[in-house]
């Protein structure tokens, strides 16, 4: 990827506080009302984990505390710190083969960090520790289970639109838009990338799906970038939620790369698989890059 490729197309917004600090801020504030408030009154009303009968109603509150404690505010943040907000967010028009390119390649490295995920729980772990672990993973799977699990095509349109539809949405104005929009005007495209990543992860308080979060979260802000359209990376969020909701409905599988039984996969089905996913997901951002560098050119002709 060369520098050249990532000059960003209009570089005329007018803001009025430093774009970094003001990232900062906005993510501390989006913190607190999300994380806090927002997730202090679902366990409130649900407690950690919700009963069956409690199911719709949780689902609905998760959905409502994204747009009322994230989307809103970042919506009104990103208009205290510019009027030219929709160049801020980058809400804009993209062609179809990026739309196609990036949601190839989303599909590529969600399987390839399945593969990894799959390669850090045979990690072995002191006895206490590995216990600790075991019961913090199954309370979060649990939970996620409640929110993604349906038993019918009509409940899987709901969870669609509360784990796929809401956050593609809701988090992507936060970091593609507003944080990531900020750093472009304070720092490098490349540092604006990967910082962008990190705190997409961080922001999830997860430490054992850290490094995952960090490689979805970068290929996103790699999107934005590349493509100069926040519905790329809502597009590619949007799919990565999807292929996980529909996995699970129809296989009861939390993977593709999952075994069915107890027994682990083999080191020739590990390697071939990872191979051939890096193989789609390089040609995917060679592809990409190209395509964007050749559009832009005919553009500035």
């Amino acid at each position: 990827m060369s520098e050249e490729e990532f000059v960003p197309q209009e570089t005329d917004v007018r803001y009025r506080f430093n774009p970094t600090k003001f990232a900062v801020a906005s993510l501390l504030i989006i913190f607190f009302l999300y994380q806090l408030v927002g997730g202090g009154l679902i366990v409130y009303l649900f407690g950690i984990i919700p009963s069956a009968d409690q199911t719709t109603a949780f689902r609905v509150a998760t959905m409502v505390a994204e747009i009322m404690f994230i989307l809103i505010p970042a919506y009104f943040l990103t208009r205290i710190q510019t009027m030219q907000w929709k160049k801020l967010l980058r809400v804009k028009k993209t062609d179809w083969y990026i739309l196609f390119l990036a949601v190839v390649g989303l599909v590529a490295l969600e399987q390839l960090l399945e593969v990894y995920m799959y390669l850090q729980g045979l990690i072995p772990l002191p006895a206490p520790v590995k216990e600790f672990v075991t019961q913090y993973q199954q309370a979060i799977e649990q939970t996620y289970r409640v929110l993604i699990t349906a038993h019918s095509p009509l409940e899987f349109v709901l969870v669609l639109l509360i784990i796929a539809v809401t956050p593609a949405i809701c988090e992507e104005t936060l970091f593609r838009g507003l944080v990531q929009g900020n750093f472009d005007l304070s720092m490098s495209r490349r540092k604006a990338i990967v910082w962008t990543g990190l705190i997409f992860a961080m922001y999830h308080l997860d430490i054992f799906t850290f490094v995952a979060l960090c490689g979805l979260g970068i290929y996103l802000s790699y999107l934005v970038s590349v493509s100069e359209s926040i519905i790329v990376p809502m597009a590619a969020h949007f799919t990565n939620n999807f292929v996980s909701a529909l996995v699970l409905y129809v296989t009861g599988k939390d993977s593709v790369i999952a075994p069915s039984g107890k027994a682990p996969l083999s080191v020739g089905y590990i390697i071939g698989w990872s191979l051939l996913l890096g193989l789609i997901f390089a040609t995917v951002i060679r592809q990409m890059n190209e395509y964007t560098h050749n559009t832009r050119k005919v553009t500035e002709q």
